[in-house]
């Protein structure tokens, strides 16, 4: 289980070893709680690296996470239409002693 301490700017970073990132034409980053979205990210919000995508949460969306358990998943979609996804993991917010953003 991943911890992430509410309220701080963490970078989640999925690296792929098959699949070439440059033909990635979709990617869905999810964060739930109890089968709800509560946090969704796309393509357009990662950092593209040469075998990896990237976000960088904010303090809003590290907060809504709270202190509490949920999970996290990657979709996405290459160019010639396969589509794949990442295994389901869990990830804990952790307290934080300034629950606000700075």
């Amino acid at each position: 289980m991943t911890k992430i301490i509410i309220g701080t700017t963490p970078t989640i970073t999925y690296k792929f070893k098959v699949v070439d990132v440059a033909d990635i034409t979709v990617a869905i980053l999810t964060i739930k709680e109890r089968g709800v979205n509560i946090i969704e990210l796309n393509l357009s919000d990662a950092t593209v690296g040469e075998d990896s995508l990237s976000w960088t949460l904010t303090q809003e969306e590290t907060l809504q996470i709270g202190v509490k358990t949920c999970t996290m998943m990657l979709n996405w979609k290459t160019e010639d239409g396969t589509r794949g996804a990442s295994e389901e993991v869990f990830i804990q917010g952790a307290p934080n002693h300034i629950r606000e953003v700075i």
